[in-house]
């Protein structure tokens, strides 16, 4: 760490330092608010999307139980045919989202087709969709659990190190100067009373001397 230098300089710099960090604080705090909502919205988007899978998964065990038929083949009954995804500016953080969500459903014979084949289609494109949205919440809420615990440092460091410390720091050069100004008033009253102590000495020989040769 650099040595402090105990100078008006250094002071006018230490306040200058301050009024920035003073300053840069409480958009740092904003920040950090709108993080921690934003952060708090998506962890109701993830409970909503999570209420909703045991929703669907609740509705086909109790209306469609035959897709436990082991025996059943599901595959390329529903499949997803174009998934793109989309960067939305949140806050400063770039999350992700659904854009293109296109699905193919398997088209099956009117008369090989079991009754409640298309309630099963759209189940599974339901499933296969909330699915999708989970994993990009859960992804987006770890980007926004980062950029909060980043902004956070941030601000403690502000609030808790650097603000602290240069506060220190002026009152160290304050109480410095203070003390040098005294010190130059000491002195220069001293160097005037001596100043005046010879000027008196000085008045007191002439007069001595004036009346020596009075009485020669």
């Amino acid at each position: 760490m650099a040595r402090l230098l105990l100078s008006k300089s250094t002071l006018l710099k230490e306040k200058k330092r301050l009024e920035s960090f003073q300053r840069f604080l409480p958009s740092l705090e904003m920040k950090r608010q709108q993080l921690m909502a934003a952060l708090k919205d998506n962890r109701k988007a993830l409970k909503k999307l999570q209420q909703q899978q045991q929703e669907l998964e609740g509705f086909i065990a109790e209306q469609v139980p035959m897709l436990a038929n082991q025996d059943i083949d599901l595959q390329g009954l529903c499949e997803v045919k174009h998934f793109t995804e989309k960067k939305v500016n949140v806050v400063g953080v770039w999350l992700l989202d659904i854009d293109v969500l296109e699905f193919k459903l398997a088209q099956i014979s009117v008369l090989a087709k079991p009754h409640w084949v298309d309630v099963v289609q759209l189940k599974l494109q339901q499933g296969l969709e909330l699915a999708l949205r989970f994993d990009i919440e859960t992804f987006n809420n770890q980007l926004l659990e980062a950029e909060l615990k980043k902004v956070t440092q941030r601000v403690n460091l502000f609030d808790k190190v650097l603000i602290p410390e240069t506060k220190a720091n002026l009152r160290k050069i304050q109480l410095y100067l203070d003390d040098k100004d005294r010190e130059m008033v000491v002195t220069s009253k001293l160097a005037k009373n001596k100043r005046q102590q010879a000027y008196k000495q000085q008045q007191l020989s002439t007069q001595q001397a004036t009346a020596k040769g009075a009485n020669a």
